[in-house]
């Protein structure tokens, strides 16, 4: 008789003397698995810094002093941070505008359009995009938000002087390390989102107005001020917190864009008046917009639309629109919106010619307007509808913001030829010179238009050709990655076939003849050649030290691979021989674990495949164990019933709202859960269907009242939650002997399920009940109903595979006469594994992963409620309060792997051959999640994609970690259907 295994019979005949020296071979090799897979995930993790989060800023550029003379001699930015553009240019509901003054420049003095922010729009990116001209690497927050974590030019740097007034997370980041400027920000304290923050706009003002007064008192002050090159800076941000705190529909909102519209007017007659030469520009815009529901971040319109006007010097009057105006072409903005959509009919604008701008391009906006070199680092287009200068001076303009961009590129060009022996240009901005000598000619033959076009031609083409060495090595690295990953999985897989698995006895024998003859040196040599060429290769390069490590991790793990050749070429073999049947079931399962793997990965982002998964995966498992045991046994409808109610839960919100009354009611639920597991270990035994999971030592046991100490812990941690929670409300405060009751039950109650029996139900029982008073008190609401609906499946999941232990003993029994082989086990009676018990570990994932979110949303900490904690602690400690939290989370996991080590020792199969198979599926995850890194989006879409290839690349070290912890409680069961037993049994 044979029972196949993932590839293979029991038909070995290892000699007794080759036994320990394999058994010696699989711990070593085990061991320097896990140490491997923890250097290797470790190493891959870091990759995405250096394919995705790259700086895009290069230095060492020369400046392009423009050729023309500057319309300006001044400069004032005004931007209000958090201004919404619809907020900015509807009506009111009395049909009064909110911005009347700049309405009335818009209709008579300058220019108007909508500037269009990048994703994350956040305070910082904004500012700089419009201050420096080029959109910040999302990974420079990581570096600091307060100063320039990385220096790089903007215009400020460039001008003789900046003026600055506004917050001090914003202005600092400009002229904290500025020698040629006067700033100043108010104290943190008073961003206060208790009132109305438009007084920060005042303020801002305020200290303005002071400036110029002083320059009447003061000759050096009003010298300084009567240099040309001069910009104000006033960041106004009122908008921003009215906007968090009381949302953008609110009047403190709505009233706060009359009041930015106020100080534009006042500012203007100041400078006017103090000035009197009309050598002034004014730029009024915004950093970005504000959601509906008091946030922004994401690309939403109502965060990326932000209005824009300009007046003053150098700047067009209003023109009509004309039916030329607006074409066809559907070219978008850096936001994704498509150019020249319609002004909406209630701003009263339509009439009047709109220039939508990126909002980089803002910079060299303001450069040409100042006659200044553009910052070296803008990646921005100066937008010609705004500037009013004669045709010959506005292709200079354009020329010299197409030759700043052009340097950047040729600057990048230089630094990667330099570190590169296979260098690859980009070819369409081959002929470079060429394309400017060229449109110097046409300067000369005074062919302004024509000069204008390949200009612009020019400058679109030095734009990609930045994009091209931004992701210069980014197909190598990524393709080094995604062949590192599929090496490891290779390996998994080799290493599970020949430890865990039952071969045909040559390739065993052979195996082991080459293990011992150490036939390996040739492929231990190409690896090292080929380790030291793609080495020097690097070093050449210049390469940073990771690349390094992810070409030798890549290439040593290939090179074992080759050392296995042998056994990969009679394992070829084999299967050729096999019949196409099972070389089908092979190529099945394969299809159907990356089906699975692939629902868990869209899973991070629509939990409700949950619910259909559990919905499905039910009634399945039912009719299945109908066909197979009698319905009278229960265990069919108690499988597809848990799976049901489980299902309820990934509908819910990630967001748990409060609900006490539902945390004591899972208390009490808990309690009958316990109470009716206890009833089933003691009653149940006899039932062959529940055969080798119930207690069958009918001695007296260790602790006979542990489990009412346990129910009664379990109450009484029901009832804390009730007291703790009302006393808080109504003192304020949490009360010292509830704080010592809820800290001691916690802790007692989880060192109880040590002394419990050694039984596999009466085990996982206490298990349940220990870990659920420490769960109900950092419960506020659907969360503690799940920590029973996850028991009660994993219940049910052991339950179903004892079905199926006795359905394949009662198959194999009466197909033979014959007892189970003696050639089918390994080591401490589990056996070698088979190719159906790849279900364990795509069920181990299902679950795991369920776990993941069934307290909330697992890759976003944001979505868990910090309140969760405050029957423990309410003085705010962070460190404590973080691990409360993150404890919590774990529980579920917990006793995820509590019933997987269970289910291992049930169907005798060995749990770190199981452990392999888990880390093989998370990494077909993990594949996937390195692909799905975003660098662009808002912040919150940027660090979830971040999380999940985290989560994700961690579990080697997370699930071994939580292993080893639950071995604590999982080590001393015992089976009854253990092998010698079920023999007899037979």
């Amino acid at each position: 008789m044979d029972i196949d295994g993932i590839l293979g019979n029991r038909d070995s005949k290892l000699g007794k003397s080759s036994i320990p020296r394999r058994r010696q071979w699989v711990k070593r090799r085990e061991t320097w698995l896990v140490i491997l897979g923890v250097i290797l995930h470790a190493v891959y993790m870091l990759s995405i810094f250096d394919i995705y989060f790259k700086t895009p800023i290069v230095h060492g550029m020369d400046l392009v002093s423009p050729r023309f003379s500057p319309p300006a001699k001044r400069l004032v930015l005004l931007v209000a941070d958090g201004l919404r553009a619809d907020k900015f240019f509807e009506p009111d509901l009395e049909g009064n505008f909110r911005a009347p003054f700049l309405r009335n420049v818009i209709k008579n003095q300058g220019r108007w359009g909508v500037s269009h922010a990048r994703p994350p729009t956040e305070s910082r990116p904004g500012h700089v995009a419009i201050i420096a001209g080029f959109y910040e690497d999302p990974s420079a927050v990581t570096k600091g938000w307060k100063a320039n974590p990385v220096e790089f030019d903007s215009v400020f740097n460039r001008s003789r002087h900046t003026i600055s007034y506004g917050s001090p997370d914003i202005v600092p980041i400009f002229c904290g390390a500025l020698p040629h400027s006067t700033w100043a920000t108010y104290p943190h304290e008073f961003e206060d989102f208790a009132t109305d923050a438009s007084f920060l706009d005042e303020w801002s003002f305020d200290q303005f107005q002071s400036l110029l007064n002083r320059s009447n008192e003061d000759p050096k002050l009003k010298r300084l001020l009567e240099q040309d090159n001069l910009v104000v800076f006033l960041h106004l941000l009122g908008c921003d917190s009215n906007g968090h705190a009381h949302r953008p529909f609110s009047s403190i909102y709505l009233n706060n864009v009359k009041v930015v519209d106020h100080i534009a007017e006042r500012v203007y007659n100041l400078l006017e008046n103090y000035y009197k030469d009309n050598r002034t520009s004014y730029i009024f815009t915004a950093d970005h917009g504000m959601s509906d529901k008091g946030s922004h971040g994401d690309g939403h319109p109502s965060n990326t639309d932000t209005p824009l006007v300009v007046w003053g010097a150098g700047v067009q009057h209003p023109r009509p629109v004309t039916a030329k105006d607006h074409s066809d072409h559907v070219l978008r903005f850096i936001d994704q919106h498509l150019h020249d959509k319609p002004t909406p009919k209630e701003w009263d604008l339509d009439g009047i010619e709109r220039v939508d701008v990126n909002q980089a391009d803002i910079a060299p906006l303001m450069s040409t307007l100042l006659g200044l070199p553009c910052p070296v680092n803008s990646v921005g287009n100066l937008p010609l509808g705004y500037v009013d200068m004669k045709e010959e001076e506005e292709v200079e303009a354009v020329l010299a913001n197409t030759k700043q961009i052009l340097n950047q590129f040729l600057r990048k060009s230089q630094i990667k030829q330099s570190h590169s022996l296979f260098f690859k240009p980009f070819k369409p901005l081959a002929s470079y010179s060429s394309m400017l000598n060229q449109i110097e000619e046409l300067l000369s033959a005074r062919d302004y238009k024509a000069a204008m076009q390949l200009s612009e031609n020019l400058r679109s083409l030095a734009l990609k050709g930045l994009h091209y060495f931004q992701t210069y090595d980014l197909l190598m690295l990524m393709a080094m990655i995604t062949l590192g990953y599929i090496s490891w999985m290779v390996f998994l897989v080799l290493h599970v076939l020949q430890a865990y698995t039952l071969l045909p006895g040559d390739i065993f024998r052979k195996e082991e003849a080459v293990r011992q003859k150490s036939n390996t040196g040739k492929a231990q040599l190409c690896g090292c050649l080929f380790m030291a060429v793609v080495s020097v290769l690097l070093f050449l390069e210049r390469s940073p030290p990771l690349y390094h490590a992810y070409f030798a991790m890549t290439i040593f793990l290939w090179t074992q691979i080759l050392n296995e050749y042998k056994f990969i070429k009679a394992l070829w073999r084999y299967l050729l021989g096999r019949e196409s049947d099972y070389v089908i079931k092979l190529l099945a399962l394969g299809v159907v674990s990356v089906i699975i793997l692939e629902l868990l990965v869209h899973s991070f982002t629509e939990r409700k495949l949950y619910t259909w998964c559990f919905l499905i995966v039910g009634a399945i498992a039912s009719i299945y164990l109908y066909k197979s045991i009698p319905w009278r046994s229960g265990i069919p409808v108690f499988v597809c019933l848990t799976c049901w109610f489980l299902s309820l839960f990934t509908l819910m919100p990630a967001e748990i709202p409060d609900n006490n009354k539902l945390v004591n009611a899972s208390g009490v639920m808990v309690i009958v859960i316990g109470l009716t597991g206890k009833w089933l270990d003691l009653k149940a035994g006899v039932n062959r269907f529940w055969f080798g999971i119930c207690n069958h030592e009918k001695r007296q046991p260790r602790f006979p009242m542990l489990f009412q100490l346990q129910a009664l812990l379990v109450g009484l941690s029901s009832v804390m939650v009730f007291l703790s929670t009302s006393h808080r409300t109504v003192k304020q405060e949490l009360h010292t002997i509830h704080q010592l009751m809820n800290w001691f039950i916690a802790g007692f109650s989880m060192i109880l399920p040590l002394f419990s029996e050694n039984g596999l139900l009466s085990r996982l029982n206490s298990i349940f009940l220990g870990f659920a008073p420490p769960f109900l008190l950092l419960s506020i609401g659907y969360e503690a109903v799940f920590y029973g609906a996850l028991g009660l499946v994993l219940i049910a999941w052991i339950l179903f595979e004892n079905s199926l232990l006795y359905v394949h003993k009662v198959n194999k029994s009466s197909a033979s006469g014959k007892n189970l082989g003696e050639h089918a086990f390994l080591e401490n009676d589990t056996r070698y594994l088979q190719l159906s018990d790849m279900r364990i570990p795509l069920t181990f994932m299902v679950l795991f992963n369920v776990a993941f979110f069934g307290t909330g949303n697992f890759a976003s900490i944001a979505s868990f409620e910090i309140s969760s904690v405050y029957r423990f602690i309410t003085v705010f400690s962070p460190f404590l309060m973080a691990g409360l939290l993150i404890f919590k989370l774990f529980i579920p996991f917990l006793l995820v792997i509590c019933a997987f080590s269970a289910i291992t020792k049930l169907l005798e199969v060995p749990r770190i051959g199981c452990y392999f198979l888990v880390i093989l599926c998370s990494d077909v995850m993990t594949v996937h999640f390195f692909f799905l890194v975003k660098n662009t989006g808002s912040w919150m879409e940027i660090g979830n994609s971040i999380s999940h290839f985290g989560i994700m690349s961690a579990q080697v070290v997370f699930v071994l970690l939580l292993f080893a912890l639950t071995n604590i409680y999982t080590k001393d069961i015992e089976i009854r259907s253990g092998s010698r037993d079920s023999r007899k049994v037979m």
